[in-house]
This record gives C-alpha cells, sequence and structure tokens, in this order.
C-alpha cells in the first residue's frame, strides 16, 4: 500500500512516519513569529485515510508496554473493518512494534499505521541518544486518533492482515503479547529511527 502525501518515510509495511523535515515548514502569514511544521497535507484525491474516530492523549511511561493489537470498526450493517490508526508524538520518545518489527519514534513525528498491521507501543527506556543529541528519558505523550470509532483487538499476529477474516484473537496472558521490556542498549542495537528524511540504524547510547 501506497500513501498519496510526499510527505515523510513510506516503510515497506504500509506505515508512514513524518518527521522534521519529512513535513513541510511555513508561516502562516508573512512575517509572522511562528513557523508551522506540517506534518500532514490533508487528503487527497488518492489518499486511502480519513481519520473521524476518537481523538485522545495518553502519557506512556516504559512500564505501560501495551499488549499487541489491530482496531476493528464496525459499520451499521455489523460488517467489520480493519482500521488505520495516527499517532503523533507530542513530547519525549516513543518505541512501537509495527508489523514485528522496532521503531523509534522521536518528538514531533507522526505515524499513520495502515488498516490489519499488528503493532504495539511502549516508551523508550532513559538514554538512548537522538541525532540531535537530546536523549529518551522513559517517557512520551501520545496523541491518537482513530478513523471511526474503535476499540484495541489483541493478536499474537505479526504480519499484515487484508480482512477482518484474517484475524486472529488473542485469548491467553496478555504479558505474553507486550511491548517487550528492552534496555537502552536493546534499543540501540535493535530499533530503527525515522529522523527528518533519514531511516537510522545506527543508534548509540549516552555514557
Amino acid at each position: 500500500m501506497s500513501f498519496a502525501s510526499p510527505l515523510g518515510i513510506a516503510l515497506s509495511n504500509g506505515t508512514r512516519i513524518t518527521h522534521g523535515t519529512g513535513g513541510i515548514t511555513r508561516r502562516p502569514l508573512p512575517g509572522a513569529p511562528v513557523v508551522m511544521n506540517e506534518l500532514y497535507s490533508g487528503p487527497s484525491s488518492n489518499d486511502a485515510y480519513s481519520f473521524a474516530g476518537q481523538l485522545g492523549v495518553i502519557q506512556f511511561n516504559v512500564d505501560c508496554r501495551l499488549p499487541r493489537h489491530v482496531h476493528i470498526g464496525e459499520r451499521d450493517t455489523g460488517e467489520g473493518v480493519l482500521l488505520p490508526e495516527r499517532i503523533l508524538v507530542l513530547n519525549g520518545c516513543g518505541l512501537t512494534e509495527l508489523g514485528g518489527e522496532i521503531f523509534l519514534v522521536g518528538p514531533g513525528s507522526l505515524v499513520d499505521i495502515p488498516p490489519g498491521l499488528p503493532h504495539t507501543w511502549n516508551a523508550c527506556p532513559p538514554g538512548v541518544v537522538l541525532p540531535d543529541g537530546s536523549k529518551s528519558d522513559g517517557q512520551f505523550t501520545m496523541v491518537y486518533n482513530y478513523s471511526e470509532p474503535t476499540k484495541f483487538y489483541p493478536t499474537a499476529q505479526t504480519g499484515s492482515i487484508s480482512s477482518v477474516d484474517q484475524y486472529t484473537a488473542f485469548e491467553g496472558d496478555l504479558e505474553t503479547i507486550r511491548f517487550p521490556e528492552l534496555t537502552a542498549s536493546d534499543v540501540a542495537s535493535r530499533a530503527r529511527l525515522v529522523w527528518n528524511l533519514d531511516l537510522v540504524d545506527d543508534l548509540k547510547v549516552a555514557s
């Protein structure tokens, strides 16, 4: 699946992450003393997603470790439909597992997760160094928005699914599908970071 917007980096699993110069920098009015860093330019005629579901905020710390899940909405016909999700990392550093791969998400990043991609989130442990020299501190603020009203559907699946019929509900101990407990060194060796228009693999840990 591809995204119509030229912003950010499109991952092979269909997720788009927009950060920094991967967005559009503009001023709202000539000479205005503020700069807009626009992470999403609005839907185009080919854009697959629109967002009108729940909008809210979650304060994460390293103990949150959400279980892996997808989002399903129910239409008036009773038919289930897989839903995309939009996440803004307002401040701090988040970790997300997307289709079995782990990504570090820096402050000011927008993550568009496609329908049917199993994912989960946690805060990045303290001490991972970002390219601008700042460091993760073990917490982050997430702003979430769903395309339609939904809830969490836990799954042990990591591969993307294309229909609700392919979803396998997880009925065991949710601890087994929660985001793994990671140290800063684990993050540096296992995670990738979208920073501006680069996909960074060589993360560092503060000494």
